[in-house]
């Protein structure tokens, strides 16, 4: 017995369980080949703990075939454009989860809707509270401009519950991982704005996708002397993801709704990075 860490052969992770289980015995004993997958490993590689030599495209491309989100992304008709608030043109806002208070949601294209509402003048008190961060305390009226010069994305791809008070599962989480990546393929912003830093948490790490440290201390200096409100160091909150077309850098920050003044003059550094 050989004990290897699945991530190092990245469509392994993302599999279903009955598909890891249909492998069987390639070349006469020197390799093991995963229909479902179209997998092939090496038994001399496997034995050496190399990694898969699949590229960062490749892989994306596969995920983007089987995971498709069940809550589609709102993108506003700005988006990938220049805008008059300073935001850069490609930015993804990155929510946690979808809450259902009355039992009127369905799952599929329901972020579009929410973020409708709120444009048509909705009090989701979140919203808000995110225009508040990225914006400024001051600059309470732009919910239209702001939406349409932006993209919008919750990561938990089901519904969790009636109120924020439930939590997502263990499982919730990690199924939301591929269709996450996905997403970030279509999308291909330039920052991320993660809000939560349980999100932050459980969002995907895998070596395959997560740019080298060494990047991520470019990104940490471009914040100088200003403090993060929070106990953390910068290099736990900020990071990188890989894309087909670039990289993108992420930010992640307490939920908006417990502090969103005080993160304000990070997040506004933040999107001033460009590379």
């Amino acid at each position: 017995t050989v004990p290897i860490p699945v991530d190092r052969y990245p469509r392994l992770a993302y599999a279903r369980k009955q598909e890891k289980t249909n492998w069987r015995i390639i070349g006469r004993g020197q390799g093991i080949h995963w229909q479902d997958l179209d997998e092939d490993i090496n038994l001399e590689g496997l034995l050496a703990s190399n990694r898969s030599g699949e590229s960062t495209t490749s892989l994306i491309r596969w995920l983007m075939a089987r995971h498709q989100p069940k809550f589609r992304p709102w993108i506003g008709k700005g988006y990938g454009k220049g805008n008059d608030l300073g935001l850069p043109a490609r930015l993804l806002i990155l929510g946690e989860s979808h809450y259902d208070r009355d039992g009127t949601l369905e799952e599929g294209g329901d972020t579009k809707g929410v973020v409708n509402d709120y444009i048509k003048g909705g009090q989701p008190s979140f919203f808000t509270r995110v225009i508040h961060t990225v914006l400024g305390p001051d600059m309470p009226h732009q919910r239209v401009q702001f939406f349409q010069s932006v993209a919008f994305y919750n990561y938990v791809q089901c519904i969790v519950g009636d109120a924020p008070r439930k939590r997502p599962t263990k499982k919730m989480w990690q199924s939301a991982a591929a269709p996450f990546l996905a997403t970030l393929e279509k999308l291909q912003p330039t920052h991320i704005l993660a809000c939560g830093l349980g999100l932050w948490d459980n969002m995907p790490d895998i070596d395959t996708l997560w740019a080298p440290p060494c990047e991520r201390d470019k990104l940490i200096r471009c914040f100088g002397s200003i403090d993060f409100p929070t106990p953390r160091s910068p290099r736990s909150i900020l990071g990188r993801y890989r894309h087909s077309k670039g990289q993108t850098v992420v930010l992640a920050i307490v939920h908006p709704s417990i502090a969103s003044a005080a993160w304000h003059p990070v997040v506004k550094r933040f999107l001033k990075y460009r590379e």
